[in-house]
């Protein structure tokens, strides 16, 4: 009789729990103690869709390239807090640059890994995310107890409260770690290149540069520490009969004729908040990715390895290109149209404050694309990004042609030239099937 008024007791906590949280797919099924393979994702699907809600509130909003960083840590926390339950897993901390061992959980102990996942989550974002607000802290502390008190009915509080333990314990070591990296967007100190050819701030705001030294910190990868992309498959030149000038009137040709398919298609892939187009990066891909492994009901251990490698893919992707943006300094396509075209044509989204080649959207989309296409196939997708603005989900026969129609976006958008996409694809991919290469889980 007791311990039916406990569990009585636990299910009206949780209860209570999910009514603030307001999040229904906590009810779809029990928890499996034991291995992180045998164990629901669930918990950290919920988590990785609070945050992209919560993260949509922001203002101002998260800056894109910080906070692609700052999920990719995330991810290999998430590894790490569960990593010692699958037999046969190997740390990350054996195959990332400089990363330093991570706490050990204790030895014959019982753990609840998905716990042990939840409490490293809820500490990662507190740390990480920036402008979180009290609503949003509460939220977070919500989820994270609600998901406690589940875990409560099928194991001890000693067990629960262990298994908490240890994924702070792995948050606070990635944190730390994290703080050591010298990532910078600034450009103090900067003197832009002046050639033939070269980048300089583009309308309408004229922003100064962002990025220039971000090739000096500290990548997840040992190769992202030297990765560029290859020379312009031909030379800068003001010639119209030039190749190089060629591609740029094919972009002001596209620009002068957009069609509203095009204009929804840039749209789509705009993939920056706060103005009514975009939504806030990483939300987009890490959509994605989590509408995936929910569709393939992956277990924990496999989704914690995917959160893992994209991560590491949304944080080296911007570092190989910004090295590659910085050493060649190539311009915007606005600024050689204007100049050499038509004056007064402008692009349909605004250009960002960094040269050109290679592509910034490519450099994170290409890598993650093609570490969920070596983990779960070149499979049919749908991006349902905008379904909290009420659009209609994108369907793609593969995440190969969804990459495609990414690329091309920056195209419609004035952004690019398309030779820089043709490229920045194959340089993602590459970088992706490196990150694919790791050896992680068992077989």
């Amino acid at each position: 009789m007791r311990k039916r008024r406990k569990v009585t007791h636990l299910f009206a906590l949780f209860f209570s729990g999910l009514l603030f949280y307001g999040c229904d797919d906590l009810l779809e099924q029990l928890i499996h103690q034991g291995s992180p393979q045998q164990e629901s994702a669930t918990v950290v699907f919920d988590w990785y869709k609070l945050i992209a809600r919560t993260q949509l509130r922001t203002t101002p909003q998260p800056v894109i390239i910080l906070n692609n960083r700052n999920f990719g840590y995330i991810g290999v926390g998430l590894y790490e807090a569960v990593r010692p339950g699958r037999k046969g897993a190997v740390s990350l901390s054996t195959q990332l640059y400089q990363m330093p061992t991570m706490p050990a959980p204790e030895r014959n102990q019982e753990y609840v890994w998905g716990a042990s996942a939840n409490a490293a989550l809820a500490s990662m974002y507190k740390q990480f995310l920036v402008g979180l607000t009290e609503a949003d802290i509460a939220r977070i502390d919500s989820l994270e107890n609600a998901y406690n008190l589940r875990f409560k009915l099928r194991a001890s509080d000693a067990v629960i409260l262990r298994s908490q333990a240890y994924g702070r314990a792995i948050a606070t070591a990635v944190y730390n770690w994290s703080t050591t990296d010298n990532f910078t967007l600034g450009s103090q100190g900067y003197v832009l290149p002046v050639f033939p050819g070269a980048w300089v701030p583009t309308p309408p705001a004229f922003a100064a540069p962002q990025g220039p030294f971000l090739k000096n910190s500290r990548p997840f990868l040992t190769a992202s520490l030297t990765t560029t992309a290859p020379p312009l498959p031909f030379p800068y030149s003001e010639d119209p009969a030039s190749p190089f000038h060629q591609e740029a009137s094919a972009v002001y040709a596209i620009g002068k004729a957009l069609t509203p398919a095009q204009k929804a298609i840039a749209d789509w892939w705009a993939d920056a908040g706060g103005s009514g187009v975009g939504v806030p990066a990483p939300y987009h891909t890490l959509s994605i990715i989590t509408g995936i492994l929910e569709r393939k009901q992956v277990k924990l251990a496999e989704a914690a390895q995917v959160y893992a490698k994209t991560g590491i893919a949304m944080k080296d992707g911007p570092i190989n290109t910004f090295r590659a943006k910085y050493q060649y300094n190539l311009l915007r396509p606005v600024t050689y149209i204007q100049r050499h075209i038509d004056p007064t044509w402008q692009t349909y989204l605004p250009s960002p404050p960094y040269p050109e080649y290679p592509s910034g959207l490519v450099g994170i989309a290409a890598p993650v694309m093609q570490v969920l296409i070596r983990e779960c196939g070149n499979i049919p997708v749908t991006d349902n990004a905008y379904a909290w603005r009420g659009v209609a989900p994108r369907q793609y026969a593969s995440i190969s042609a969804m990459l495609e129609e990414a690329a091309f976006s920056r195209v419609y958008a004035g952004l690019h030239y398309p030779f820089t996409q043709v490229i920045s694809v194959t340089m993602g991919t590459e970088l992706g099937n490196t990150i694919a290469d790791l050896t992680l889980l068992p077989r």
